[in-house]
């Protein structure tokens, strides 16, 4: 009988537990849903158009997000360059873990950082300038201008 009562004590305190992880678990997926919860934007790349052109104004600032970005001539790139010296495939920024990286996809000029052509893919740190056609960019962290 007495074995009786520890194990009932035991599934007692395991539904709790359980009971205590769930609301756990509900309040954090509520925090997502109203944003409360997101991702640091700090921890995002930020492209800043120093020499622009008419669809790239300088000045314009372009996020990096978690999904990265693409560069070309294509239509289907995400910054889309109608610039003659541009691919139209250039290049692509990928994000993770709060590091920004820049990899040319095989275009025919090249692309620049700090005026070295890059060959494979290389990591970008805050205050590089990125070359790609006739258009400079200068890659910062994210700073939400909203605040």
């Amino acid at each position: 009988m007495q074995i009786m009562t520890v194990f009932g004590r035991i599934l007692f305190v395991g539904f709790i537990y359980l009971f205590l992880l769930r609301i756990l678990t509900v309040m954090l997926a509520d925090l997502r849903a109203k944003g409360v919860l997101t991702k640091v934007e700090s921890d995002l790349g930020c492209l800043e158009v120093l020499s622009g052109s008419e669809t790239l104004p300088k000045g314009r600032k372009i996020r990096i997000d978690s999904r990265g970005l693409t560069i070309g001539r294509g239509k289907h790139n995400d910054i889309v360059m109608p610039d003659h010296y541009c691919s139209l495939d250039h290049a692509e920024f990928k994000q993770s873990r709060g590091i920004t990286t820049l990899e040319d996809v095989g275009s025919t000029n090249g692309t620049w950082v700090n005026g070295e052509r890059i060959n494979s893919q290389v990591q970008l740190v805050a205050g590089d300038f990125i070359k790609i056609g006739s258009i400079t960019f200068l890659y910062s962290r994210w700073r939400n201008e909203n605040n």
